[in-house]
């Protein structure tokens, strides 16, 4: 573990570390799409399975390459961002694969996927970062304590899926009734936002904001959004005896919150009326915006 939040600081220090020099060279030579690629998909298609072609894999990353390994990383999941899906989980189990001649670049490179895919979201499915971390899971050499953290990171990530059910976790209702989230009932609602809190200052100031947004609200009135508070604090049975104050909300509570991809509290995920995961690890101001065009 020690090696991971070493990893992890290094990779914030990439992005602080960033400079012109950096922005204006590549660490290698990217592909060029060939002419036979006369569509968009097809060219980032190309890009995307070729884009490490030209990678130096027994070369050791050094501090120094920092800056310009995560610019890199940049570049590759833009372009992969409109490559075909499967082209873009071949592209990181090739590049994974390759990366085994160098254990510790490879742990570099792997730090620097976690810190973009997992820990600032780039625009791409879970399927990208689960490629990632099944690579660095079934690394033979790969520290048992390493394995377990990615391991984690898969399991929660796929009980929390964008475009799957998410994960029927259980929860206790108001009336001290526990209850599996999938048989709560919907309604009318085609939208649900599960909205995860706990005891800090930061979930209070959240719940006001959701509280006293009229878009948001608006539509929970109307049946169209049921937004449920999902609370996974240490006083479960104070935190749902005030559920008088939200009539229109549904107050739960949990202890589950271990087996779930959220990531920050508080946050939402946001499910549709047959609780597939639409998205998540969503901040109150993106749930606002998306509320209040």
């Amino acid at each position: 573990m020690k090696k991971i939040l070493a990893l992890f600081v290094l990779t914030i220090s990439m992005l602080g570390a960033k400079n012109a020099c950096a922005q204006n060279r590549t660490m290698f030579e990217y592909p060029i799409a060939p002419d036979t690629c006369t569509t968009l998909e097809s060219r980032c298609n190309y890009s995307t399975a070729h884009f490490w072609d030209n990678f130096e894999f027994h070369k050791p990353l050094t501090a120094e390459s920092d800056s310009i390994l995560m610019s890199t990383f940049i570049d590759f999941f833009q372009i992969m961002s409109s490559a075909n899906r499967n082209v873009g989980q071949s592209a990181v189990r090739l590049l994974m694969n390759k990366a085994q001649v160098n254990h510790p670049n490879f742990l570099r490179l792997m730090s620097a996927a976690e810190y973009l895919l997992y820990y600032t979201p780039q625009p791409l499915i879970d399927d990208v970062y689960l490629a990632f971390a099944q690579s660095a899971v079934e690394a033979s050499w790969m520290e048992k304590n390493v394995k377990s953290h990615y391991a984690e990171q898969i399991r929660t990530i796929n009980n929390t899926k964008l475009g799957s059910d998410i994960y029927n976790f259980s929860v206790t209702d108001a009336n001290g009734e526990k209850k599996k989230i999938h048989d709560l009932p919907l309604d009318s609602a085609e939208i649900v936002l599960l909205f995860f809190t706990n005891d800090e200052i930061e979930s209070s100031l959240a719940r006001t904001r959701i509280e006293t947004d009229l878009g948001i609200n608006e539509l929970v009135n109307q049946g169209y959004t049921k937004l449920m508070n999902v609370y996974v604090g240490k006083e479960p049975k104070s935190f749902l005896a005030e559920a008088s104050k939200y009539p229109n909300w549904t107050l739960l509570a949990t202890t589950e919150l271990k087996n779930l991809d959220v990531r920050v509290l508080p946050s939402f995920v946001v499910l549709d009326n047959a609780f597939r995961v639409m998205n998540k690890n969503q901040y109150v101001d993106d749930i606002k915006r998306a509320f209040n065009p």
